[in-house]
């Protein structure tokens, strides 16, 4: 097998093209979709003029929503075919820039305290358990103080409520779920406070304020 194909953006890649029409039918995993959407969107309190990082940017639907508010946006994703579906839907919309990046949520490639809000949709529950820290202490460190880390996600309170899940939905596979406690602890630990909404029984949007510690 090609190293290629052993790439996880791989599988995304070739997901793309049907990416928007299988959220539709997938009402599992992706339940009250557009839902999560606009409250990350809500969360990060997306205003005009206001620089925000799109973190798993896949087909730019929360890219789209943010810039509808008037916000310019960056979008990282390490796939290929979802970029490529993404451009044909920005369409040369001079508030979008969509970047590759292998590695989006651990190295972002920006300094320190450039972006109103960070913000992810179905993205955050692909980053390993072990390096979720990083990942966070990441998204702080290029908000600048005072800005909002919107994230909509599968997530669980903990450890025990993701398996009674696991083992309760077929359709959900198991995969490196955050875990609200967990959260709760790492953004404190920045001096940040995380408030958490649930909108179908594995997904939540949360979103992280207060003024950061480096």
């Amino acid at each position: 097998m090609s190293d290629n194909v052993d790439r996880p953006e791989c599988s995304f890649d070739k997901w793309a093209e049907n990416f928007d029409d299988s959220i539709a039918s997938d009402p599992g995993c992706f339940g009250r979709y557009e839902d999560v959407l606009d409250a990350v969107v809500e969360a990060a309190r997306i205003q005009p003029g206001m620089q925000v990082l799109d973190i798993g940017v896949g087909t730019a639907n929360l890219a789209l929503r943010c810039v509808a508010r008037g916000a310019h946006v960056i979008g990282l994703d390490p796939s290929d075919g979802m970029l490529a579906k993404a451009r044909e839907k920005v369409d040369q919309h001079a508030s979008i820039q969509l970047i590759q990046s292998a590695q989006p949520f651990l190295s972002t490639g920006y300094p320190d305290d450039i972006f109103d809000a960070v913000v992810s949709t179905y993205a955050f529950h692909h980053v390993e358990h072990e390096t979720k820290p990083d990942a966070v202490r990441e998204m702080a460190r290029v908000l600048k103080p005072g800005g909002i880390i919107a994230i909509g996600d599968l997530i669980f309170e903990n450890a025990r409520a993701e398996q009674e899940a696991v083992q309760k939905y077929e359709w959900l596979d198991e995969e490196p779920f955050s875990h609200l406690d967990e959260l709760r602890a790492e953004f404190s630990r920045l001096g940040m406070t995380l408030d958490c909404h649930q909108y179908t029984p594995v997904s939540w949007v949360i979103h992280a304020t207060g003024i950061k510690q480096n």
